[in-house]
């Protein structure tokens, strides 16, 4: 009897290491492979991980092409900068145009972060 139990534990020590080992080498396997995915396509590392440039613009001299082109947002939301700028005879501080709706902080850091200098000068 005490020989059943005893073997019992060990099957059951033996069955949890083997499916630990089991479940370590396919996390592995899961990442190599999405690292070689990344490695043998430059496609990928290049949409993933942009290079960015510096681009200034003055937000009160700027076209609403330019600035659908350049902070990537829409026409209608372009339009909506213009008009306020418009309204309030020009932008005071670069951050004044944040006080659409549609204009998040987050949105400016992303902008910071992608190299977009936003001026007033």
């Amino acid at each position: 009897m005490q020989y059943l139990k005893r073997n019992t534990k060990y099957s059951i020590l033996a069955f949890l290491i083997i499916a630990l080992s089991i479940n370590i080498s396919i996390y592995t396997l899961a990442k190599t492979e999405v690292y070689f995915s990344l490695y043998d396509n430059p496609q990928i590392l290049s949409t993933t991980f942009p290079k960015s440039e510096v681009q200034t613009i003055n937000i009160n001299t700027v076209s609403q092409e330019e600035l659908t082109k350049i902070l990537q947002i829409s026409e209608s939301l372009a339009q909506k900068i213009i008009a306020l700028r418009d309204e309030l005879g020009g932008f005071k501080e670069p951050q004044d145009f944040t006080q659409l709706l549609e204009i998040t902080n987050l949105e400016w850091e992303e902008w910071k972060e992608q190299g977009i200098i936003i001026t007033i000068d």
